[in-house]
């Protein structure tokens, strides 16, 4: 009998198999427009035949992101997506059997990834307000945890971190031997970053994507950075050609245009002003913190309102437990795109007049 990898052999994994063009797409946090049609067809036309038949070079990116971000190119690793980096994390520096520390609910993968290196997933749960005590994370963090993952904004609830609490989890893991992860796919749409403490400590690695803000899910390409001894580790595990060609081109003219991703940030925010106001003055009890994403309390069950958006062919996600069952998130992008949302929720809900009797966590 061949051998099989225990931690493999029975993974629970959720596949996507749904066929989603043509739809609105506001269950998975992508730009729901993607992006402007004249960058696209500007980019698109410098694609030639012997540029797709050549190996990918990442040096230029590398460079270019060094200097958007103020620090060296010995501290970025360029990866298929922030999933491969969260893979090459867990393969560098999970060891079997220590613990990987999260708050609850975060973005699924994590618990994935702990189970498939052999890890012990602890995870700090959210009280009733949204809200999580750094206290209880730094108490969590003991000699037998190996990585601690934060994402800020995290997803899906919004929340953020500062600075100081930041600084107390990195300084509190590197006293146990631990590499503490800071998960900014979301950054742009919440401005701040903690980048800059890569230069004070050994410990910590950043997480970039330019699925979200970039509107590039499709190329899957992102970005880790980090102390130099760390990101040599994470290169010698990648694949010798991890990153596509076109993939690279469209995040080096993306970096570029500094004005296009102000565009991009601007009309996604307007979005989501827009729908959370909505939302609240209909009396929906709503969560919209940071992050390119809104959560709302349904009238009717989650799953009955998701089912009935579908068959609207406008994509949602609801949660079917913990701190979050019953509500549903929807992706924001553009305005025009949450009134199509909005009409379509207005026709499964029904017509939901003007009220204060919503619960606010707006911020």
């Amino acid at each position: 009998m061949y051998y099989v990898n225990e931690n493999i052999k029975d993974l629970y994994r959720v596949k996507f198999h749904d066929e989603r063009a043509g739809v609105l797409r506001l269950d998975m946090n992508e730009n729901p427009e993607g992006l402007p049609r004249q960058f696209f067809d500007s980019v698109m036309a410098k694609i030639t035949p012997e540029y797709i038949a050549t190996y990918p070079e990442k040096d230029r990116l590398v460079k270019l992101l060094a200097e958007h971000n103020d620090t060296a190119c010995e501290n970025i690793s360029i990866t298929a997506g922030s999933d491969e980096a969260m893979r090459l994390v867990f393969q560098c520096f999970g060891e079997q059997g220590k613990k990987l520390l999260t708050v609850t609910p975060t973005f699924e993968m994590y618990d994935v990834y702990a189970k498939m290196f052999g890890m012990k997933h602890a995870a700090i749960e959210y009280k009733d307000d949204f809200s999580v005590d750094i206290e209880d994370i730094l108490q969590a963090v003991d000699a037998e945890t190996g990585i601690v993952i934060l994402l800020n904004p995290n997803s899906p609830i919004g929340s953020t971190y500062d600075e100081a609490a930041v600084r107390k989890v990195v300084e509190r893991a590197a006293l146990v031997g631990a590499v503490v992860v800071i998960d900014e796919a979301y950054h742009y749409f919440y401005q701040p970053t903690y980048m800059p403490l890569i230069q004070e400590y050994d410990n910590l690695l950043i997480f970039r994507t330019f699925s979200k803000v970039f509107s590039m899910a499709g190329l899957r390409i992102g970005y880790v950075s980090g102390d130099a001894a760390l990101i040599g580790y994470i290169e010698k595990a990648e694949s010798t050609f991890n990153v596509n060609n076109i993939a690279i081109l469209f995040a080096e003219e993306i970096i570029r245009n500094k004005e296009l991703a102000d565009d991009l940030i601007e009309t996604e925010r307007e979005g989501r002003q827009w729908l959370a106001a909505r939302l609240r003055e209909a009396g929906y009890k709503t969560l919209a913190k940071e992050g390119n994403f809104v959560l709302f309390f349904p009238k009717k069950d989650s799953q009955a309102v998701v089912k009935e958006l579908k068959e609207k062919n406008v994509w949602v996600r609801d949660y079917g437990r913990g701190i979050l069952k019953g509500w549903i998130r929807v992706s924001t992008g553009a305005k025009s795109c949450m009134e199509r949302f909005w009409e379509a929720l207005q026709e499964v809900e029904g017509h939901v007049p003007y009220s204060n009797a919503g619960e606010e966590f707006y911020f």
